[in-house]
């Protein structure tokens, strides 16, 4: 019952954001067609183009997470688990996520559950760090082309991304808070809260491994925000590309909330922090254009989830699947 609710919250998110978009967007539906309708094919194609050449890096972060927990996985295999890694977050509305598909098929290969769930979660953590490095970065260079408002933003979203991860990784802090944190049985939220820390912790002494994930994510992150760049070009909108480094690690976390792949809370971000700078119309055509993108990274995750029977995973699985969640 209770994984039933949670997907129908998630559901409900997801489309409660959608509608509330197309909504306030209802009299600029001509605006927006205008806009979409000088979308420059070339530049998008580029976009797409460049976006399905980063699902290589993704993969190669995995791989190497994978490597440090010393799981052997052919990566050409981790890059057909990260297409269907897109196809489940954005296509299908139960709580098995692309990222439990992920792992779930990895342990069935390795026989090693615990392991293979640890590195697909370092690999979302990893990811987030480097959406706040990213952010710290690029603000500098587009301070002058951001309100003051949007700078405290980026430097809030960036401490406290810094912050949680100061407290995570050191021992004395950690341990204060999982000692409160175990008091709270509701929903087990010290047990899992517990099971999270003990997979960072682990990494403590992988610096040879954090590093290069980290190195790796970064560079992705930037190919992903320039795909981005492209998109808002593709409109021919002109925009310094140091605002998109500073504004997309936050529409990239908000992303991660719970949602169906951050379908309506990510274009909800993308036009409440683009929309001041490029206009509403412009950022709303911006979201359809990303979310264009990222349906057909997925319809190239369907086609390997349907044509290849290793990866299926059949309904009886999905409660052992969810377990596994933290």
């Amino acid at each position: 019952m209770k994984k039933k609710l949670s997907t129908l919250f998630r559901v409900l998110i997801s489309l409660g954001m959608v509608g509330f978009l197309v909504w306030s967007m209802r009299g600029n539906y001509h605006q927006i067609a205008a806009t979409l309708a000088r979308t420059s094919p070339v530049i998008f194609a580029l976009a797409a183009l460049l976006f399905v050449l980063n699902v290589n890096l993704f993969s190669l972060r995995l791989k190497l997470l994978l490597i440090g927990e010393g799981l052997r996985i052919a990566f050409a295999r981790v890059i057909q688990l990260s297409f269907i890694g897109f196809f489940f977050n954005n296509f299908m509305p139960t709580a098995v996520g692309g990222d439990i598909v992920k792992a779930y098929y990895v342990s069935r290969q390795t026989k090693k559950a615990a392991k293979s769930f640890i590195s697909v979660f370092m690999d979302r953590f990893i990811g987030l760090f480097s959406f706040i490095c990213i952010a710290l970065l690029a603000l500098p260079l587009a301070w002058k082309s951001i309100d003051d408002s949007l700078r405290k933003v980026v430097i809030v979203f960036a401490a406290c991304g810094i912050g949680a991860f100061l407290v995570i990784l050191n021992d004395t802090v950690a341990g204060v808070i999982f000692k409160l944190l175990s008091k709270f049985k509701l929903m087990n939220i010290g047990e899992r809260v517990s099971k999270i820390y003990r997979a960072v912790h682990e990494y403590k002494n992988k610096k040879k491994i954090i590093l290069s994930t980290i190195g790796v994510s970064a560079v992705s992150q930037c190919i992903y925000f320039i795909t981005v760049y492209l998109l808002i070009r593709s409109l021919g909108i002109d925009l310094p590309i140091g605002t998109v480094f500073i504004i997309m690690p936050i529409v990239s976390a908000t992303s991660m909330l719970p949602s169906l792949g951050g379908l309506g809370l990510r274009e909800g971000a993308i036009v409440l922090l683009f929309g001041p700078i490029i206009g509403t119309d412009n950022a709303f055509s911006v979201s359809i254009l990303l979310l264009a993108t990222l349906l057909g990274i997925s319809f190239i995750g369907a086609i390997i989830y349907i044509s290849a029977s290793q990866f299926r995973v059949k309904p009886t699985d999905v409660s052992t699947l969810e377990t596994y969640q933290v």
